[in-house]
């Protein structure tokens, strides 16, 4: 047992500086990309404008507020355009659960692609599932109309619409974002970057999450710190309320809500209060049975210790071997990693016998208690190499490294 704990520790240990690396994989399949695509198209010619039909078109942002489903948590948006001839939605939202769509995202290959549709069929979905329907127009000059339905038309044939997704740079609201600022001549990008939001990306994201501790809590240990630098109004309209909000301050106008909807409470930011009452109610219950019954000790902390187990690896494999750019150079693998195995198989051993003392377990977690230290020291030290906004881990696992690494006696260890 001794061996195998160490053979299976020291082979995760050589594997952990490689998590900071962040090996980039193959370069992906060629997409669609909003900005270089967008270049190709003139905004602002006036030569030869029909404008007794450009007078007639108009652009609308329509969005819709989070829904029930962990896809639609963070809303969604797309971009109306009625002209003499038809109304059309285009969305860039849409993906389907076809053949490899799990391999892909696990490997942070999503393709989305654009879907041109009837405006009816994706505001009358929206209030079925009864969620905040609005409407902004978008003042658009009439050269910037011209441009931005011929680019619309280019990116709606067949070969044009997918897209490589990524869940901050590039989504159904940053390809409008895009589009808003090619057809303003580059002055919304301009004012939105010159708007300090005082927030990160994290935090924007995780108030979204936040009614979910469990979902909020794995998706922020998942990411790095590649999203906790301060973030710009821009940066912030990955998120399709902001988005509109933005671009109603930009274009002096006011949303029209088409349908109420429920309300959508987001989050306050308690994340880390919450880890920790998690974690110290967690911490409790593991070191009294633990004291008490090493079968029921046993038998508790398996599904715990195999999260935790589970948890870590995947994000040392995404770090590795996929394109989650956002799991790159992680720190939460020197707090929490693959080294639960260890605790992980005692914890069968214990409900399987429960005589025996637990002396891996406390020894593994008074590591454990080291690593997680030591690692706070050093983003007290280094401040800016160790910037990665990780409290919530750390509220979380203090309560229960202490009280399971002091919850055997002298013989235990």
């Amino acid at each position: 047992m001794r061996k195998t704990a160490a053979t299976l520790a020291l082979i995760i240990l050589a594997l952990l500086p490689l998590g900071a690396l962040s090996l980039r994989p193959a370069p992906l399949a060629d997409s669609f990309e909003s900005l270089d695509n967008l270049a190709l198209f003139d905004f602002s010619d006036e030569e030869g404008l029909d404008e007794a039909y450009l007078d007639q078109v108009h652009f609308y942002l329509v969005t819709q507020a989070p829904g029930d489903p962990v896809y639609s948590w963070f809303g969604h948006v797309g971009l109306l355009v009625e002209t003499p001839d038809q109304s059309v939605m285009y969305d860039w939202g849409v993906f389907s659960f076809s053949e490899g769509f799990y391999l892909n995202f696990l490997f942070g290959r999503l393709y989305y692609q654009l879907l041109p549709s009837h405006p009816a069929s994706s505001m009358s979905q929206a209030v079925r599932e009864d969620r905040r329907l609005t409407i902004l127009p978008l003042d658009f000059d009439n050269a910037a109309k011209r441009g931005a339905i011929a680019f619309l038309n280019y990116n709606a044939r067949p070969e044009n619409r997918t897209y490589l997704y990524h869940y901050y740079l590039d989504n159904c609201a940053t390809r409008i974002r895009d589009l808003i600022d090619s057809a303003t001549d580059g002055a919304f990008r301009q004012w939105a970057e010159s708007v300090d939001t005082g927030l990160t990306l994290r935090e924007y994201s995780t108030a979204y999450m936040e009614h979910s501790w469990p979902v909020a809590f794995t998706l922020n240990y998942l990411q790095g710190r590649s999203i906790d630098g301060s973030a710009s109004l821009w940066d912030a309209c990955f998120l399709p309320d902001v988005l509109m909000e933005a671009a109603a301050t930009f274009f002096s106008r006011e949303a029209q809500v088409i349908n109420e909807g429920r309300d959508v409470a987001l989050g306050d930011g308690n994340i880390i209060l919450e880890s920790f009452v998690v974690g110290l109610s967690l911490a409790i219950v593991m070191h009294s049975l633990f004291r008490r019954s090493r079968r029921a000790y046993g038998i508790l902390s398996i599904p715990v210790h195999l999260y935790f187990f589970l948890l870590s690896s995947v994000l040392l494999f995404m770090s590795l071997f996929t394109n989650h750019d956002v799991t790159y150079g992680n720190e939460n693998l020197l707090v929490l990693s693959p080294l639960f195995v260890i605790p992980l198989i005692d914890s069968i051993r214990l409900a399987m016998k429960p005589k025996s003392r637990g002396r891996v377990t406390v020894a593994c977690y008074r590591l454990f208690s080291i690593m997680a230290l030591t690692a706070l020291v050093l983003k007290g030290l280094f401040p800016t190499v160790f910037s990665q906004d990780n409290f919530a881990l750390f509220a979380f696992v203090a309560p229960l490294y202490l009280a399971m690494g002091f919850a055997g006696g002298k013989k235990d260890v």
